[in-house]
């Protein structure tokens, strides 16, 4: 199966609770292959087809934080998810 990265600016991401709580949520989601959390934001790998990217920022939107997407696998750059 096929796989998309997208890259997030998460800049409500500020401290270490937040950051667990988005690696708690990212980690339940179905299709998610990896994950590296950096400051303010993420770099996600996840199977085409089971998640889509905005799947991913409505779940991190549900925690409180925005989330806006910086790039994706098609190389767009720029696209809100807010």
């Amino acid at each position: 199966m096929q796989s998309e990265e997208l890259d997030l600016a998460i800049p409500d991401m500020d401290s270490q609770t937040a950051e667990e709580q988005v690696k708690k949520t990212l980690e339940a989601l179905p299709g998610i292959e990896a994950m590296r959390l950096i400051q303010r934001g993420a770099f996600i790998r996840h199977r085409t087809g089971a998640i889509t990217n905005n799947e991913i920022c409505t779940a991190i939107r549900q925690l409180g934080l925005r989330a806006s997407i910086f790039q994706d696998s098609s190389g767009r750059q720029g696209k809100s998810s807010q």
